[in-house]
C-alpha cells in the first residue's frame, strides 16, 4: 500500500492531530477484531466439545448412521472453524499493515517495532490457533472408524 492511497497531503494544519485521533480509533478496531476472533474460538470450541461428547455418548447406543451424521457435522463446525481463524488472520493482517502505514505519520513506530520483535521468536497465534480444529476433524474421523470397526449396528 502507497503512502498516497493512505495520506491526503492537502488536508491543513489539524493533520497531525487528525491523524492522531484516527490512528487511534483504528488501533481500537484491531483490538475488536481480536475480542471477536477470541469469541469465535470460545463458541466453537465449546460447540465441538457438545457434538463430540454427545456423539460419543451415540457410541453406546450402537447408532452408526447417526454417529456418523454428527461426527459430519462436527468435521463442518470444525471446517467453519478454520476458515474463520483464517479469516480473523486475514483481517489483521490488513488492519496492521494500515497501522505500520499510519505509524510513518508519527513519532514512532511501535506496532511495527513489536512485530519484528514478535516475530523473530513466534509464529503468530494462528500458527497455534489452527491446530483446535483440526484436531476436531481428526477425533470425528476417528470416531467414525472405530464406530466401523467395532460394528455398531446400521439403523
Amino acid at each position: 500500500m502507497g503512502s498516497h492511497s493512505l495520506i491526503n497531503e492537502d488536508y491543513g494544519e489539524s493533520f497531525q492531530e487528525h491523524l492522531l485521533q484516527q490512528y487511534k480509533l483504528f488501533v481500537d478496531t484491531s483490538l475488536d477484531v481480536t475480542s471477536k476472533r477470541l469469541e469465535s474460538n470460545k463458541f466453537h470450541l465449546t460447540l465441538n466439545s457438545v457434538v463430540f461428547g454427545f456423539t460419543s455418548y451415540l457410541t453406546t447406543l450402537n447408532e452408526y448412521l447417526v454417529i456418523v451424521l454428527f461426527c459430519f457435522v462436527g468435521i463442518l463446525i470444525s471446517a467453519v472453524w478454520l476458515k474463520n481463524i483464517f479469516a480473523y488472520r486475514e483481517l489483521n493482517r490488513a488492519k496492521f499493515k494500515v497501522i505500520h502505514e499510519l505509524e510513518n505519520y508519527l513519532p514512532a513506530c511501535l506496532f511495527k517495532c513489536e512485530e519484528e520483535h514478535y516475530l523473530d521468536k513466534y509464529h503468530g497465534l494462528t500458527s497455534s490457533e489452527k491446530f483446535y480444529p483440526i484436531i476436531f476433524m481428526i477425533l470425528y474421523v476417528v470416531l467414525i472408524g472405530l464406530a466401523s470397526v467395532y460394528g455398531l449396528e446400521i439403523l
